[in-house]
């Protein structure tokens, strides 16, 4: 067994996904897991079409076995983001290489930027800059510039490459094993809303799903199926809009010690945050007031997000705890049997494992169900949310 893994949102599954999971087959994976984002995503939103759907599009188009990234993880920042996946990928114990898509396509020149990162007198940059008033992405661009030369500081411009440098970094900071492997992202750039041929991003993809517009030509056609199937039943798309007066009311009724407990707080931003909130009617006003160069809107969304669904720092400093498993396929199986022998966590395959497990375990877990039941509320309409989240997705 040569087993890659991916960490992964599918939020949905298209054409690029489908390319990465081509290149890793072609690289060598005889077996491919992907550590994937639950309910609730790293943009601070709820994912498009829930974790099962997007679970078995994944099986359907060349993934063996997922597993979920707890809610903690899937939506903190890139740094926290990695160390959650790639913590999961080397608990397995029996996985071989950790591969991500990048803009830079080059290993080398990422591993550079890591040790870069190490460096005490790139941190003395850092903390310079950041002193300065400079937003955290900025302050690591000029500290890398000063420190490699501009065309490092334009690497590490590109979100994807941000990324994986956070990926390697936490490969050596928890001692993995993995060995990380890297391709040029195929067809367009993160975020982007121009579409190329057949390839668009996953922001504009969403967009399209959500204004009934085509975007068939951008998925997998199996993909494709699972999404308007989805819409049938009035599961999607699922929109944070929905949720717009429910946020409202939570951060207008927390109380001063559950702000000061929410993660990455500084500065004086829960202040702001619930005064905001006060007199703020919709989401787009919230946003619009909150903000500030220090505290991007993709930073924010993130601390509103956590605060709805009830995460503390305290929450977020354990690392994960389980091996939840969402789905497998005839080789996940394969995985699966090869993972009770080397996993170096628990492997939970139903919801009434965790009763065995520690009590920050179940505290994870009660997280994940909180943010289930939340996700529940931001159906479109009647909606059902699906699966039983205590059943596994089986591809034969």
């Amino acid at each position: 067994m040569n087993l890659f893994s991916v960490i992964s949102e599918f939020n949905p599954f298209h054409n690029g996904h489908k390319y990465l999971i081509k290149s890793m087959r072609e690289q060598g994976a005889t077996h491919i897991v992907a550590i994937m984002s639950g309910n609730f995503t790293q943009r601070g939103e709820p994912a498009i079409i829930s974790k099962y759907a997007r679970t078995k599009s994944a099986l359907e188009n060349g993934v063996d076995l997922v597993v979920l990234m707890p809610v903690t993880y899937s939506t903190a920042s890139a740094e926290s983001y990695a160390f959650g996946g790639v913590t999961l990928a080397e608990a397995l114990g029996c996985c071989n290489s950790l591969f991500f898509g990048s803009e830079c396509g080059d290993i080398k020149k990422l591993e550079k930027i890591c040790e870069t990162f190490e460096s005490i007198k790139f941190k003395a940059w850092f903390a310079g800059y950041v002193s300065s008033n400079e937003s955290y992405a900025r302050a690591i661009e000029l500290s890398l510039a000063n420190m490699l030369g501009n065309e490092y500081a334009d690497i590490i411009r590109a979100p994807n490459n941000l990324l994986a440098v956070e990926y390697v970094k936490a490969i050596r900071d928890i001692g993995s094993s993995l060995i990380p492997k890297t391709i040029i992202r195929s067809g367009v750039a993160h975020d982007s809303q121009t579409p190329n041929e057949n390839y668009a991003s996953a922001s504009f993809i969403r967009s399209l799903i959500k204004s009934h517009s085509n975007y068939e030509k951008f998925i997998p056609e199996i993909s494709y199926e699972i999404i308007c199937n989805a819409i049938r039943q009035k599961a999607a798309p699922v929109d944070f809009s929905n949720l717009e007066k429910l946020i409202i009311y939570r951060l207008r009724t927390m109380t001063e010690s559950e702000y000061k407990q929410l993660p990455n707080i500084s500065e004086g931003i829960e202040n702001r945050l619930r005064n905001v909130s006060l007199n703020a009617t919709n989401l787009e006003e919230l946003f619009d007031k909150i903000k500030t160069k220090r505290y991007p809107n993709s930073r924010l969304r993130r601390l509103v997000l956590r605060a709805l669904l009830h995460i503390t720092e305290s929450d977020c400093s354990i690392p994960p705890q389980y091996i939840r498993v969402l789905g497998f396929n005839e080789k996940g199986k394969e995985i699966l049997r090869e993972m009770r022998k080397t996993a170096k966590l628990p492997i939970v395959m139903k919801a009434q494992d965790i009763k065995e497990l520690s009590l920050e375990a179940r505290r994870q877990f009660e997280c994940e169900s909180i943010a289930d039941d939340i996700y529940a509320l931001a159906l479109p309409k009647t909606g059902k949310f699906g699966k039983n989240f205590t059943e596994n997705i089986i591809i034969r």
